[in-house]
């Protein structure tokens, strides 16, 4: 897999998993602040009637007044919000319904046949603070709102049924503009983040690649600018390993120099004790360049000198009678040949391998 595979998915990877715990966190948080803000906006509305509730609540402890009655209408038509309320006095007996029949009930006779949503009222009463509890699986909220009187004594309790729909609508909006917000900012970020990889990275990783690739053994140097960061550290090791390697065919080169030059006194030496004066002799390898001979060669340009330089290239005999040598080894092969007008008999023999070189020993004896 490319880097910048490896790159694409980690980043999907890392930003889907900051993006999806985000999400929890943002949830969880537009969901308390939009609940809690519709729990105080009617916690504030009931608070704003309580002078009046409770002025009511004094003069007519068991019977709704007219103006208490009203309020609760009020509420009930003005705030769509708000499906049902139950006004109880602080024992608990319903003090207003809707439903004039339940007016009077006690609370428990009520929860029996009707039954409240919730114990909030309940709470509401013993601890005297507000008392929310969702219900209808998290749809509503059944709310308790105690009314206080002097020395902060409950003197009844205002028992609404909250829709949340609009709080849940909000939640959605705002998780909706979360996400976007996300996708927007992962773009940009991952945009800008893939630029710098391709610039900074990429680019001069594939030039690096390219340049290496260029190199040969004719020529030994990586053209690369000088960079100061890592990839720059790369090309200045992989430049200093091509310069080591240089300096190691320099030294195999000058390590083949000297065993040719060794090997050349070494064929001297046995010439000059085996083979009769006025005969030619020479030494080729597999491939039929001169290493040695014991004669004067012509002066040449080329590094190495093929056995046909010194034979006219019609001289066809010799090339076979030395091939024969080489698929025949130890074996003495004979041959003639005309070397400057003057008719030789050829004699080849390819000498045991040592070591990997094979070398061949040609004899040219003129004819008498």
């Amino acid at each position: 897999m490319k880097l910048t595979s490896k790159w694409l998915l980690w980043f999907i990877l890392v930003t889907v998993y900051a993006a999806v715990i985000g999400g929890l966190f943002y949830y969880n948080l537009f969901k308390f602040v939009f609940d809690t803000k519709l729990q105080n906006e009617m916690v504030e509305m009931v608070r704003f009637r309580v002078p009046q509730l409770v002025q009511g609540l004094a003069a007519k402890p068991k019977q709704v007044s007219f103006n208490e009655a009203n309020q609760m209408k009020d509420i009930l038509q003005n705030d769509a919000r708000v499906k049902n309320i139950i006004y109880l006095n602080h024992d608990g007996s319903i003090r207003w319904h809707e439903n004039t029949k339940f007016m009077g009930m006690s609370y428990t006779d009520y929860n029996n046949s009707v039954g409240f949503d919730s114990n909030a009222a309940v709470q509401a009463i013993r601890s005297g603070l507000p008392r929310a509890i969702l219900t209808s699986g998290g749809d509503t909220y059944d709310m308790a709102i105690p009314l206080l009187a002097k020395g902060n004594m409950v003197a009844g309790v205002v028992n609404l049924t909250v829709s949340r729909t609009a709080a849940r609508g909000l939640i959605h909006s705002s998780m909706i503009r979360y996400a976007i917000g996300t996708l927007i900012m992962i773009v940009l970020i991952g945009a800008v983040l893939y630029l710098f990889l391709l610039l900074k990275i990429i680019r001069p990783l594939v030039s690096l690649k390219d340049n290496i690739e260029a190199v040969s053994l004719n020529n030994l140097a990586l053209d690369y600018p000088e960079r100061k960061d890592e990839v720059g550290d790369v090309a200045v090791a992989v430049q200093g390993l091509l310069g080591k390697i240089n300096e190691d065919i320099k030294g195999l080169e000058n390590v083949e120099i000297m065993s040719l030059e060794k090997e050349k006194t070494w064929w001297k030496a046995v010439f000059a004790v085996t083979v009769p004066k006025g005969t030619r002799a020479l030494v080729v390898d597999e491939n039929n360049n001169v290493l040695y001979t014991n004669f004067e060669l012509k002066a040449t340009e080329k590094r190495k000198v093929h056995l046909l330089d010194i034979f006219d290239g019609r001289q066809q005999e010799i090339i076979q009678v030395v091939g024969e040598a080489l698929e025949n080894p130890t074996k003495v092969l004979r041959g003639s040949v005309m070397n400057k007008n003057i008719k030789c008999t050829v004699k080849a023999v390819q000498l045991p391998d040592d070591a990997g070189k094979n070398r061949i020993i040609v004899v040219l004896d003129p004819e008498k």
